[in-house]
C-alpha cells in the first residue's frame, strides 16, 4: 500500500510541475497578446478621448488618420495640431497636419490628420504603431480652453 501511495505522489509531483510550467507560459503568452487576433491583423486605436478614430492608413506617403469629434462641443484645430511622439515600424517622428488647414470641427463632425513623408511606413505589410498627441481648444459657455488628446494607433502598413 505504501509503495502505491509513493508512486502516486511521485507521479503527481513530476507531472504537476510540468503542468504548472505550461500554465505559466500560457499566461505569459496571453498577457503579451499572442492569442489576440486583433494584435496581429487589422488596425487598432486607443485613447484620443474625446475623439474617435474612424479610419487610419500608413504607407510610404505618410500616416493618415480620420477622427470624429465626440466632445459635445465644437473644437478648434490649428493647421499642425498633432505630433507623433514615439513610433515603431515607421521612418520617423514629426507633425501631422490638418487636411484643409486650420478649422473648427463641430460636434459630431470629422477631420483628417496627414503625416508628412517623415512620418511614414516604409515596408508594406509590416506592423506599425505610433503614439500621437493632438492639441485642440474647446469653447464652452465658460470660454475657450486649450486641451490635449493622446492615443496610440497600430496596424499593418499598406
Amino acid at each position: 500500500m505504501k509503495r502505491k501511495a509513493q508512486s502516486a505522489l511521485e507521479y503527481m509531483m513530476t507531472y504537476g510541475w510540468a503542468i504548472l510550467i505550461i500554465v505559466i507560459v500560457a499566461a505569459v503568452l496571453y498577457s503579451m497578446g499572442i492569442f489576440n487576433p486583433s494584435s496581429s491583423t487589422g488596425t487598432t486605436a486607443t485613447g484620443f478621448s474625446p475623439f474617435t478614430v474612424l479610419a487610419q492608413t500608413c504607407n510610404g506617403h505618410g500616416l493618415q488618420i480620420q477622427l470624429g469629434n465626440n466632445a459635445g462641443a465644437s473644437v478648434a484645430l490649428t493647421a499642425t495640431p498633432a505630433t507623433v511622439t514615439t513610433q515603431t515600424g515607421m521612418s520617423g517622428t514629426g507633425s501631422l497636419t490638418l487636411q484643409g488647414g486650420a478649422a473648427t470641427i463641430t460636434s459630431g463632425g470629422s477631420f483628417i490628420l496627414n503625416g508628412t513623408t517623415s512620418v511614414n511606413c516604409i515596408t508594406s505589410g509590416a506592423r506599425y504603431s505610433a503614439a500621437i498627441t493632438i492639441d485642440y481648444s474647446e469653447t464652452t459657455g465658460l470660454g475657450s480652453e486649450s486641451l490635449q488628446a493622446t492615443g496610440t494607433v497600430a496596424g499593418s502598413a499598406s
